[in-house]
């Protein structure tokens, strides 16, 4: 078991990895792939999904800062840094899908409830903007802290569960009637396989390095099934970015430094972007349709922008740039108050 508890510098560019390909996973539906498929699904499936990685990461420093865990202080400090800038965020996205325009996608009954029920269900869900569903779904593993800490603690064995409940997640995916709770299950797996790789770190270290090859062929298999659109279930983009988890975690620790400190301010705002960039993404949305068709975008229609490789990088780090740029200057006029405000 592994007691250190310096700085996971490898684990901190992970998380600005992470937040760099969920930044390209929200921007690919903006783009019109009819005429590059294959590059669309290859994108698609590189980044798609990868709030994989970021439970991944979640659950290994969950387990690496659980020395000093104290429920009480835990729930109020992931109250103040991740659910009270998830309910101001999201104001703009509630005004405007609950009075101004219908979101897509919804149930077909969710416009005949009152307005405050329809607000209640956005945020019980975080279905009012794309990402968002993370905040429900991360909460409900906030509230099993103490559960996961005494596996940790008292009954390490009990990490063996998360082969069962890696197969229960490629079988049954990360979309069911449930909203947060078939999330939860879906990533329930990947969480505690970022504790247990945490727990048991210099072995989880050797035993990945050792059979590298053989995690890097079930992440092509995956990969593979997600480009090639073989029939789901199983879901493939969990074959692939379970094992992928633990191929960059160990790739990163040797390789980290040739980073430098570049990726470090993302990684620390990572939350930030999270919670903002697709208000951004939405903003290009809507520029867009008017640059190429004159009117405002309603919220409906598919994507009008041509999908390359080059147009959807610059298009990705527009969005990226913009978010920083955005927490920068919050953090400037907030100060210590903006985790509370943008969450970085």
């Amino acid at each position: 078991m592994s007691t250190a508890k310096e700085f996971q510098h490898h684990i901190h560019v992970f998380r600005g990895v992470a937040i760099m390909l969920i930044v390209c996973a929200h921007t690919v539906p903006s783009l019109d792939w009819t005429e590059n498929p294959i590059t669309g699904r290859v994108i698609d499936a590189i980044a798609n999904e990868s709030s994989i990685f970021f439970f991944f990461i979640a659950g290994y420093l969950f387990q690496h800062l659980s020395a000093r865990f104290r429920f009480s202080s835990y729930l109020k400090q992931k109250l103040k840094t991740v659910i009270v800038p998830y309910l101001l965020l999201s104001i703009p996205a509630l005004v405007i899908f609950t009075v101004f325009v219908q979101r897509e996608n919804m149930w077909p009954w969710f416009y005949t409830i009152p307005v405050w029920e329809q607000v209640a269900m956005f945020l019980l869900t975080g279905k009012h903007l794309a990402p968002l569903w993370f905040v429900p779904t991360i909460s409900l593993f906030y509230l099993a802290a103490p559960l996961l800490l005494g596996i940790d603690r008292r009954a390490p064995r009990l990490y063996w569960l998360i082969l069962p409940l890696l197969v229960l997640s490629i079988y049954l995916g990360r979309n069911g009637p449930y909203g947060p709770i078939d999330k939860a299950i879906y990533l329930l797996p990947t969480y505690m396989l970022g504790m247990a790789f945490s727990h048991f770190q210099e072995q989880a270290e050797s035993l990945a390095k050792r059979f590298w090859i053989p995690l890097l062929m079930i992440t092509a298999t995956g990969m593979a099934g997600h480009i090639l659109e073989w029939q789901e279930p199983p879901y493939y983009l969990m074959i692939m970015k379970a094992p992928m988890a633990l191929l960059l975690t160990i790739a990163l620790l040797k390789w980290h430094h040739l980073f430098g400190k570049r990726l470090d301010y993302i990684a620390h705002i990572s939350f930030g972007i999270f919670f903002i960039h697709a208000y951004f993404i939405s903003a290009l949305k809507v520029f867009t349709v008017y640059l190429l068709h004159g009117k405002l975008y309603a919220g409906d229609g598919a994507a009008d922008l041509s999908g390359t490789l080059s147009i959807f990088l610059a298009y990705a780090l527009v969005v990226l740039l913009i978010s920083v740029l955005v927490i920068r200057l919050a953090q400037n006029v907030l100060g210590k108050n903006s985790r509370i405000v943008i969450g970085a």
